[in-house]
């Protein structure tokens, strides 16, 4: 037994279970996961392709682990939504990394979601020791089960401190993946789904030992994850209050519950994100509907503390304020000494509709240049512009453009629909630490060469404001599509360049 964090205690779990195949895409929180996973690492363009590739492996008897943050779950759903019912081979650990208070993301979304609407398990890990065993223990399940498996970790919850014993862990050879599921229509998968591997799921909830409770009294607690940490030290040695925690959160340990709500005369659900184990046993206990904990934000202390002060009262009425980027102490500028700021000063006085993404590009949305209209997601920029009532100008990176621009071009050529679009090239994806891209502008030129478009290249280093507005009126002036592609160096990360992937 030795002293650790969170985040290695995952990486232990998953390198004891004898993961072959780790994949995904780099982002807050999980990004320092993947560096740590490099020998056995498949980068991916996007999540979707990195789920398809962990799904491949398990196929072939492989275990596998797919890694992304929040948002990254969207873009590999349609792969995961099939694969609950389609069937896995060896077992797979999908690692969702949730960011509440949307520390480095746009949104707080809640990864939980997917486990419902896959119907498949969601682990909800509490600390260092249940990091470790809930990993072990989603890989047989995952095997057991033939399903994918959601692990959903938090920035806290990597980072806290805490004794690990690491154990022997039985690894099952020539899990392949079974063909019977071609005898069944894609609806047979579903209703054998529902009538035969979900029951063992439910059956696992109960018995589970990632679920665990303590203590007696007329109120009781139940949370799980990093609420579940924040419960355990306000609490601390209180005699008066319960405390259940769950580690697996779909499907719910339902019996368990239910016994836990007899027993005691208040019961409070803290949970970070959205109300899932609030919704499922709504109007017996208190928590964000009734306004005892906070609907968003990360949670504190204080939010427990609260919540047990106010047990006997129904509701509370609550009237939270509305962030701003002022009143969180928050800039999100471009960097001075980007190399494309000429670029945008000189895109700043053109009247025109500019989509960007959520890279670095979004960044000009603020003071002092206030750039952009819009920005939806990664690579969303050229087809939002696509969809300007007059030809707009999409602005994004070149790893926004491998990681789903790139399809929204195709779109636009093979439909003939008019578009500007500036891909700002310089290999790295600065936006989530420097790791090295892959070189967009030959795959560009290629396309549109063999599209008959109109294809410009710019050296950001060499070509002035002045030269650059010249440019932008040219483009101004083209009907159609054309793409630009302006290289520069990142100078904060330029040494990541050398140690690209190309």
């Amino acid at each position: 037994m030795f002293e650790t964090d969170g985040l290695t205690a995952i990486v232990y779990g998953l390198l004891d279970a004898g993961v072959g195949v780790a994949t995904g895409v780099v982002g807050f929180p999980v990004t320092d996961m993947i560096n740590r996973l490099r020998p056995i690492w498949r980068a991916a363009i996007n999540e979707k392709v990195g789920l398809d590739i962990a799904l491949g492996a398990t196929a072939t008897g492989t275990r596998s682990a797919f890694i992304s943050k929040h948002v990254g779950l969207n873009v590999a759903s349609d792969s995961l939504i099939t694969a609950a019912t389609q069937g896995i081979g060896a077992g797979l650990i999908i690692i969702a990394g949730d960011d509440p208070g949307a520390q480095a993301s746009q949104n707080e979304q809640d990864s939980r979601y997917y486990g419902k609407m896959a119907e498949i398990p969601v682990l909800e890990p509490n600390g260092v020791q249940n990091m470790y065993d809930s990993i072990i223990e989603g890989f047989k399940v995952s095997e057991q089960q033939s399903v994918p498996v959601i692990a959903r970790v938090t920035s806290r919850l990597l980072k806290m401190g805490g004794a690990l014993e690491r154990s022997s862990v039985e690894r099952v050879s020539g899990v392949r993946f079974q063909k019977d599921n071609w005898k069944l229509t894609f609806l047979g998968r579903h209703q054998y789904h529902l009538k035969n591997t979900y029951p063992q799921l439910m059956k696992f909830a109960e018995t589970t030992t990632l679920n665990e409770g303590h203590g007696a009294g007329a109120v009781g607690i139940i949370s799980a994850g990093y609420a579940s940490v924040l419960v355990e030290e306000t609490i601390d040695e209180a005699d008066n209050i319960a405390h259940l925690k769950l580690g697996l959160t779909n499907p719910l340990c339902e019996r368990r519950i239910a016994t836990f709500l007899e027993e005691h005369q208040k019961v409070i659900v803290i949970e970070e994100g959205a109300p899932i184990i609030e919704e499922a046993i709504r109007g017996k206990v208190l928590g964000k509907f009734s306004g005892h904990v906070p609907r968003t934000g990360a949670l504190q202390h204080e939010d427990v503390e609260r919540a047990l002060n106010y047990v006997e009262a129904d509701f509370i009425g609550a009237k939270p304020d509305v962030e701003t980027l002022e009143s969180r102490g928050h800039a999100a500028s471009i960097c001075q000494d980007c190399p494309f700021l000429p670029f945008y000063y000189a895109l700043e006085k053109f009247e025109t509709m500019v989509a960007g993404d959520l890279g670095c590009v979004i960044k000009t949305a603020n003071s002092p240049l206030e750039l952009l209209d819009v920005a939806y997601s990664l690579g969303s920029a050229i087809g939002v512009a696509t969809g300007f009532e007059q030809e707009g100008v999409a602005v994004l990176g070149d790893y926004a453009f491998l990681h789903g621009g790139i399809e929204a071009l195709l779109s636009a050529i093979l439909f003939r629909q008019s578009v500007k679009v500036f891909v700002l090239e310089n290999r790295v994806s600065a936006i989530t630490g420097g790791q090295p891209t892959p070189e967009a502008s030959d795959l560009i030129s290629a396309l549109c060469r063999n599209y008959g478009v109109l294809y410009k290249e710019v050296d950001a280093q060499s070509c002035t404001e002045a030269a650059l507005s010249d440019l932008l009126r040219m483009v101004n002036s083209t009907t159609g599509i054309i793409v630009v592609v302006i290289k520069g160096i990142c100078k904060k990360y330029a040494a990541c360049r050398e140690d690209r992937q190309d």
